[in-house]
């Protein structure tokens, strides 16, 4: 989040929803003595005078209105200005989100999605000293078209200058002794031992029907979605499928899959969901109520109808 924004927001918590400033350090790990000094210099950056001066006051409302719903550290609602196509303002945030939350000596992991691919290709060229990028999300050669999960990987690490670590696997398997087998794979334990240090990572949200990526790229069949449906999964994150109430126990289909499991996910300091599009609406309350999600940036059209305002 540019500076700006973030002192905004913190405006936005401090004199509107009336948090202490110890209430708003801790939100953002920082110390409260950082947030009385932000809190100081507002006024002569003309962010207040007796309210909050800002122009998208509305998006601030609502990241914390998502924030205080769903329990996650932040939420970044990105203005689209109207456009039908989302997408170049949505990446755009991310990726000054990703310049600014990795820096030197991180563990970086990522999945997939054409949002995320779109957000790392609108990066800078940085040096990141002794980052290391890990794919979570095995790969696939089905459909020569689709954006793989391991060139992501690659391409981050090629914005950062540092090493990547790739999950040399199929996403999916045809059977479950196949993965039972691969798992015990040196090659593939060691890249699940890097994902295990992860300090951040950089995921998409899926969902799972028709128009899911998945299906339509060959990786699921149709019988695969419908009993994902059947089961009551209708989204999935990190390839891991989750119900509309954010629960991801009892998949069959997950012993199928290989990917860093909601376990893993859930330990990492801070998983950032990239998403949007109104269609993907109920996949990523899903996903939010899953617990794995601590940071989402999404359009603002999709942030309201989720919040349906």
């Amino acid at each position: 989040m540019k500076t700006t924004n973030l002192y905004i927001k913190i405006a936005h918590w401090y004199y509107a929803q009336k948090m202490t400033q110890e209430e708003i350090a801790k939100r953002l790990n920082t110390t409260r003595q950082k947030i009385n000094h932000i809190i100081s210099l507002l006024p002569e950056m003309g962010i207040v005078s007796i309210s909050i001066n800002q122009f998208d006051e509305s998006n601030v409302a609502l990241e914390s209105k998502i924030e205080e719903t769903f329990h996650i550290k932040r939420a970044i609602v990105v203005e689209t200005y109207g456009k039908k196509d989302f997408l170049p303002e949505l990446a755009e945030r991310a990726s000054n989100y990703m310049e600014e939350t990795i820096k030197k000596n991180m563990t970086i992991g990522v999945s997939w999605g054409e949002t995320l691919a779109a957000s790392i290709s609108r990066m800078s060229f940085l040096n990141r000293q002794n980052c290391k990028v890990v794919q979570m999300v095995g790969a696939q050669n089905i459909d020569s078209e689709m954006i793989k999960s391991d060139d992501i990987a690659r391409s981050l690490s090629e914005k950062l200058s540092c090493v990547s670590y790739m999950l040399y696997a199929p996403v999916v398997l045809e059977k479950e002794m196949t993965k039972e087998l691969l798992m015990k794979e040196r090659a593939i334990r060691h890249t699940f031992d890097i994902i295990k240090q992860c300090d951040v990572a950089f995921v998409g949200i899926g969902q799972l029907d028709r128009q899911a990526t998945m299906y339509r790229r060959g990786l699921m069949t149709l019988s695969d979605i419908q009993s994902l449906r059947h089961d009551g999964f209708i989204a999935d994150l990190c390839m891991n499928p989750i119900k509309s109430n954010g629960s991801h126990e009892d998949c069959k289909m997950r012993k199928r899959i290989i990917s860093a499991n909601m376990d893993l996910l859930k330990n990492i300091p801070e998983v950032v969901a990239i998403a949007g599009g109104e269609d993907k609406t109920p996949a990523i309350k899903a996903c939010l109520k899953s617990g794995a999600v601590d940071t989402l940036i999404i359009d603002d059209k999709t942030a309201a109808l989720m919040m349906n305002l």
